[in-house]
């Protein structure tokens, strides 16, 4: 038996180290397919900030544009082409001089009619003329062309005098370049706004983090920015980054327009991204603990299972010999009384008949008690024991049971007995009589000569408690939990002459509990133990 409890213990053993690999493992695969997700969708993230901020750098085109094409000193008219020529229009842009009677003309733009209506529809709301013409713009590559010329020579005719300083300051540069390289850089539509990199990357950095937030990611990271290109890091298990993306939405700066290191290069780093992987899968991790603690319980429980049913098995093999003692015992005694009956001319010495008689009576009685015991234990076992409740003198039965105990008792006895107002309990008579019976016979058993058991009776907390104390070899401590354990019967030491059979404590526990009632006991090594039985007072 142990060498296959061994056997079970090492393939459980096995067997629960599988699946705590196979967890590890399966953790450490879902962490990998979780950081390649959360690397991706870091990098969308990024993404949708970079058209966020492209969206507003579109917008704000779209409001100055709206804004300047409605200046007055801006004229827009649209004509047809001919009188015939329903389908045509022209667009004609003048624009007024602020500095003198000339206006700026640009060459006339054709468009549709349909045109027309159809960027108009693309505008939620009733639109100006302004509005259209800024709209298809975005459509019209060579119309905002045309726009991008003509508010830059405005915002030139608007600063005359600076443009006159700057070219005679710079005579021996080409016009062209003069405008290309400075003026163009200076007024207007061309001119950056003042930090914009740190703007741009505070807006950058809010539209991202709100991405973020949007994909339940929150960890730490840092944001880098740089005006040349940086060699981006591998991503691992403890490191992600987002690709490097290039940044040209600046303010409003015109589209296609930008000075020299304008554009610049942004990426974001994550150096702890295993938490915000983790926090993703909390759940199957908790499940997973869950599932591999549940399972080691489970293992647990069968080993515990099994080495309780090995203990049992023992214990029963241990009852099964200390009866067949038990009971070979008296009935040696009977066939020896028989005997002598028979062989030595008993039945002529009436003296002697009686003590053989007698002697047959008393073993048969102890005979007697073991079946009952062995039955009462079946019985209560399988649920058949009905308590017959009366009323019961406790001072007739508890006198009654030391006047049995002292006559069949072959030691040195002395039984003391105090009560303490307790004058009837309402119980089955029989079965709680053999309860204290029980209990005064393993005082009497375990104890050596001079034997002294004080029983105590009183009223607690609307209970009848019997205490019952002797002065015998007392119970291990290991073993107090276990004395009221079907066949378990504490070890002896140097005692070698006390039989048993392990059922009478576990017997007195079912039959006080079925009262309503607890048994508890204290003990100490060879200073003796006490057993606590309590039932309710009351008839219920």
């Amino acid at each position: 038996m142990k060498k296959k409890l061994n056997i079970l213990f090492i393939l459980v053993s096995l067997a629960l180290l599988g699946i705590i690999i196979f967890q590890v493992y399966w953790s450490v695969s879902a962490y990998r397919v979780n950081k390649t997700k959360f690397d991706t969708d870091v990098d969308v993230a990024m993404q949708k900030a970079m058209d966020d901020c492209k969206k507003d750098y579109f917008d704000s085109i779209r409001v100055v544009l709206v804004k300047r094409l409605s200046d007055t000193a801006i004229k827009i008219s649209v004509d047809t082409l001919h009188e015939d020529d329903t389908i045509h229009k022209q667009l004609t842009i003048n624009i007024k001089n602020t500095h003198g009677p000339a206006y700026i003309q640009l060459p006339p733009f054709h468009i549709t009619s349909n045109q027309l209506d159809y960027y108009r529809a693309m505008i939620k709301h009733k639109a100006t003329l302004p509005e259209v013409i800024t709209e298809a713009s975005f459509y019209i590559p060579s119309l905002m062309n045309q726009w991008q010329m003509l508010l830059g020579l405005k915002d030139i005719q608007d600063h005359a005098a600076e443009t006159e300083a700057f070219l005679k300051a710079h005579s021996n540069i080409p016009r062209d370049t003069v405008f290309a390289r400075g003026m163009t850089k200076r007024y207007g539509i061309y001119v950056l706004p003042i930090n914009y990199r740190q703007a741009d990357s505070i807006k950058l950095n809010n539209y991202f983090k709100l991405e973020l937030a949007k994909m339940n990611i929150d960890p730490n990271y840092w944001f880098y920015f740089s005006v040349k290109h940086t060699k981006p890091h591998e991503p691992d298990m403890f490191y992600s980054e987002t690709a490097e993306y290039d940044y040209k939405y600046h303010g409003f700066i015109f589209l296609g327009v930008s000075e020299r290191n304008a554009e610049f290069f942004a990426r974001a780093a994550f150096f702890n991204p295993q938490w915000a992987v983790l926090k993703s899968m909390l759940l199957p991790l908790c499940l997973s603990v869950f599932l591999i603690l549940f399972t080691i319980y489970c293992f647990y429980y069968i080993i515990q299972l099994v080495i309780h049913q090995k203990k049992l098995a023992e214990l029963k093999d241990d009852f099964i010999n200390n009866m067949t003692h038990e009971l070979k015992t008296p009935i040696a005694t009977i066939t020896v009384a028989v005997e002598g009956l028979q062989k030595f001319n008993a039945l002529n010495d009436a003296e002697k008949t009686q003590r053989y008689l007698q002697t047959a009576r008393t073993e048969l009685s102890r005979l007697d008690n073991l079946v009952t015991k062995v039955l009462n234990i079946a019985a209560f076992e399988s649920k058949d024991i009905v308590l017959e409740k009366e009323k019961i003198n406790v001072d007739d039965m508890i006198n009654e049971i030391i006047s049995t105990e002292k006559n069949k008792s072959g030691k040195d006895l002395n039984i003391t007995y105090t009560n303490n107002d307790v004058k009837t309990i309402y119980a089955d008579k029989l079965h709680f009589r053999n309860v204290l019976v029980n209990i005064v016979d393993n005082a009497i058993k375990y104890s050596n000569a001079p034997i002294n058991i004080a029983i105590n009776c009183f009223k607690q907390a609307g209970n009848a408690i019997f205490a019952i104390k002797d002065n015998g070899i007392g119970i291990p401590e290991s073993h107090i939990n276990q004395v009221f354990d079907k066949f378990h019967r504490v070890p002896t030491g140097n005692v070698h002459n006390v039989k048993g059979t392990g059922l009478g404590l576990s017997y007195a526990k079912y039959i006080v509990t079925a009262h309503g009632g607890a048994i508890t006991v204290k003990s100490e090594i060879n200073k003796g133990s006490e057993f606590i039985v309590s039932i309710p007072l009351s008839n219920g």
